[in-house]
């Protein structure tokens, strides 16, 4: 928060509870205003500084040096939100009755509100609207057309203001909107090429790939390695000869994109090639208790240095552990039942070796396998990356059964900051439940309190205010977060009801 910002909060405040009760803040420098308050009383004072941040909010942007004229704004083409509406995001901005962070989520949800019903803020809370939303990408990206003519003319007029809303309010290069971007890609500066690149990939994946095609030897290495990143997104069979050809490019980075991005096609050639290579290693040992004795690769030959088996960089362990880790992410998973002849989570109790079960996984995480992440799951492994490559009621049915009942090296707070919000009812109600009693004071108490406000639907408002009944005095952390829970809840429905 800026010296003005908070400047303009404290006078608020101190309208509010009066100048008898709080001392009118002094005016900031920042503002370049000279006063003589010496011998003025506090109320003349205060109504001193409410003229002035008036003026501070309504004008939005600091005097600038005598140029050229300014055009007026242009005329609105949306009606202004209601009156009920603009005094809810005006208190948000300036007198937030919730947390900072819950501030944010409520200012974009007024703002999703604003756009869904087609109106624009308010022109008195435009300049307190657009300082808060510049250093923050959430709120900005959410301000579309909410802010009218006349805030998009605001933001033209300030520079600190342009430089990161213009930005976020606008789609990125390649993103279909304006000129082409393919005409000028080949010539734009390297940081603009490669955000044109990825946005193009997203929108129209076979003319970039097309592109990068037709401009590979004209762009840089730099350039090359972060397009192919970016075909990821949208990957197919389609892109494997472009890689093929990136695996043999004279940059190493450009080299290793490629083979990273490879991976993801489990059907292509270096998949098999890679294949081979496993099966080589590993060997189905034991009568009774059969398991998988996997074996180290020696050093890589030309064809598999192509395929990206490189040296470990420096500190990443010896040479012959990270080929075997190379070559476990980059085999189709396929390849292990095969070699078993087992089911995914019958192949997986086999895996002794903790270093091959850790790129196991990473070569699961890598395909976002869902049936892979489930048994690597059910098996014990701890990452929390794959419980949510799991379908959405399956990992609903786990961490409710995981909060119920902790199991041994969960980190269960972790794992709910991650929940997507507002949390599924089944799972909200088992955390409550788990906050009940002494509960209040473990270690889940803290680490779900401060999500319980934007976690919790506001159909579980009788179970939030039951709780707070319940818990001790001495919660103090947990009380305060219900309370802001109920805060928050009524809130929503004022905004709801707003919006109407």
């Amino acid at each position: 928060m800026s010296g003005v910002e908070q400047w303009l909060g404290d006078v608020a405040t101190a309208a509010l509870v009066g100048s008898a009760r709080r001392e009118p803040p002094p005016i900031p420098a920042a503002l370049g205003v000279v006063t003589d308050d010496e011998g003025h009383a506090p109320e003349h004072r205060l109504l001193a500084s409410a003229a002035l941040a008036d003026a501070v909010t309504r004008g939005g942007a600091g005097l600038q040096a005598a140029g050229g004229p300014t055009h007026d704004a242009p005329p609105e083409t949306r009606e202004a939100c209601s009156e009920a509406a603009a005094q809810l995001v005006h208190l948000l901005l300036l007198q937030p009755p919730v947390s900072m962070a819950t501030r944010d989520e409520l200012v974009v949800e007024w703002l999703r509100l604003a756009e869904a019903a087609g109106q624009r803020a308010p022109f008195a809370v435009l300049p307190a609207l657009l300082e808060f939303a510049a250093p923050r990408p959430s709120v900005a990206r959410a301000l579309g057309g909410v802010i009218g003519e006349r805030g998009a003319w605001l933001v033209g007029l300030n520079a600190a203001w342009s430089a990161t809303l213009d930005a976020d309010r606008t789609a990125p290069v390649g993103s279909g909107g304006g000129d082409d971007w393919t005409v000028q890609w080949s010539t734009m500066a390297t940081a603009e090429a490669t955000a044109a690149f990825a946005a193009g990939r997203r929108t129209s994946p076979a003319a970039a790939r097309a592109l990068l095609e037709a401009e590979w030897d004209t762009v840089s290495a730099k350039v090359r390695g972060e397009a192919v990143v970016a075909l990821r997104h949208g990957i197919s069979a389609a892109d494997e000869p472009l890689l093929e050809r990136a695996l043999d490019d004279r940059a190493k980075t450009v080299r290793e994109a490629a083979a990273g991005v490879l991976s993801l096609l489990p059907a292509s050639d270096r998949a098999d090639r890679m294949a081979a290579r496993l099966r080589g290693l590993v060997r189905v040992r034991g009568t009774l208790s059969r398991h998988l004795e996997v074996e180290v690769p020696d050093p890589p030959d030309d064809a598999a240095v192509r395929d990206g088996m490189t040296p470990p960089a420096k500190g990443g362990g010896p040479p012959p552990t990270v080929w075997l880790a190379q070559v476990v992410r980059g085999a189709p998973l396929s390849t292990w039942t095969e070699i078993t002849g087992r089911s995914v989570a019958a192949t997986l109790k086999m895996v002794r070796d903790k270093d091959v079960l850790a790129s196991l996984v990473e070569a699961v995480l890598d395909r976002r396998d869902a049936a892979w992440a489930l048994a690597c799951v059910e098996h014990g492994v701890p990452d929390p990356r794959l419980v949510w490559l799991l379908p959405q009621e399956k990992r609903t049915d786990l961490l409710v059964s995981w909060v119920a009942r902790p199991p041994a090296g969960r980190d269960l707070g972790r794992l709910l900051v991650e929940v997507p919000r507002p949390w599924p009812d089944e799972l909200s109600r088992v955390v409550l439940g788990r906050l009940r009693g002494e509960g209040a004071t473990t270690s889940l108490a803290r680490a779900a309190a401060p999500l319980l406000p934007v976690a919790l639907s506001p159909s579980l408002a009788p179970a939030v205010t039951a709780l707070l009944e319940q818990v001790p005095a001495d919660a103090t952390h947990l009380r305060r977060a219900l309370t802001e829970t109920l805060q928050l809840h009524a809130f929503r429905t004022s905004l709801t009801e707003a919006f109407r």
